[in-house]
């Protein structure tokens, strides 16, 4: 009788590094995005809880701008909802540069690494489990939901010129995960190639082909502007009150893979 195979278990990396431009400053203290407050903590906070509750994920590497090295290590060494931090790393030049930096810096004895975007927050413990799982068995996998709005092209931001069939297009979210070996392989052939997509499973895409869709919750929304504060806050206050997940479900789309094409 064969032994079940084990769970496997992941490293996080946590991205934190951007200059929060369409954000701005928020408060007097003139705090970027991971260190806004919502719902009584930091939005770095939020985001950390959020990985330390799958028990899945043994470690989380947090990259952030080298100005912020100081506070996010004072953070973890004094706060337990970074608990499960094992290192803060500066970011790089490019979105890429610090997805390298953070999986430089996760450990070997991992099956899958995630990236995550801190400016999203409000991603439930139940997706990031679900992108594990993905993850683990097809290579490859990344949150994500279903476009319901009518998506219109335009080259002159003036015309609507086209329609795009909605039915084909999903919405990319974080966390996007993949098996640990694959991801430095595939961090390595962008570097040679000098590519640095907006997104990671966008360098599967390139270099070996498909990426599962695990779908994620429409609450897992990215802080972009001052509008989405008072969003996450309205969301933050209607998980206190009914702690029920994001609902939904993760729907997993068999849409390949390194072992699903």
């Amino acid at each position: 009788m064969s032994k079940p195979s084990p769970s496997p278990v992941a490293a996080a990396v946590l991205l934190a590094a951007g200059d929060s431009t369409r954000m701005g400053t928020v408060g007097g203290g003139g705090d970027t995005k991971p260190f806004i407050e919502l719902a009584g903590r930091t939005v770095l906070e939020h985001a950390c809880l959020a990985f330390d509750a799958c028990a899945a994920v043994i470690e989380i590497v947090v990259v952030c701008r080298a100005e912020d090295l100081v506070r996010v290590q004072l953070m973890s060494a004094e706060g337990m909802a970074l608990a499960k931090v094992v290192a803060e790393v500066p970011g790089g030049a490019e979105r890429t540069d610090s997805v390298r930096a953070g999986v430089r810096a996760a450990g070997f004895d991992v099956d899958v690494i995630l990236v995550h975007d801190v400016a999203r927050p409000l991603v439930t413990p139940e997706t990031i489990s679900a992108v594990i799982e993905r993850a683990a068995q097809r290579g490859a996998a990344l949150a994500a939901t279903p476009v319901t709005d009518t998506i219109k092209t335009s080259s002159d931001g003036l015309h609507a010129e086209a329609t795009l069939d909605r039915t084909v297009l999903w919405r990319a979210q974080t966390p996007q995960g993949f098996r640990a070996e694959l991801l430095r392989e595939l961090l390595e052939e962008a570097r040679d190639e000098g590519y640095s997509p907006t997104d990671d499973a966008a360098l599967h895409e390139r270099y070996r082909g498909p990426v599962s869709l695990v779908e994620g919750g429409a609450e897992n929304i990215k802080l972009t502007t001052p509008r989405d504060l008072a969003l996450a806050e309205a969301l933050f206050a209607l998980r206190a009150a009914a702690p029920l997940g994001d609902g939904s479900g993760q729907r997993s789309q068999e849409q390949g893979g390194e072992e699903g094409r």
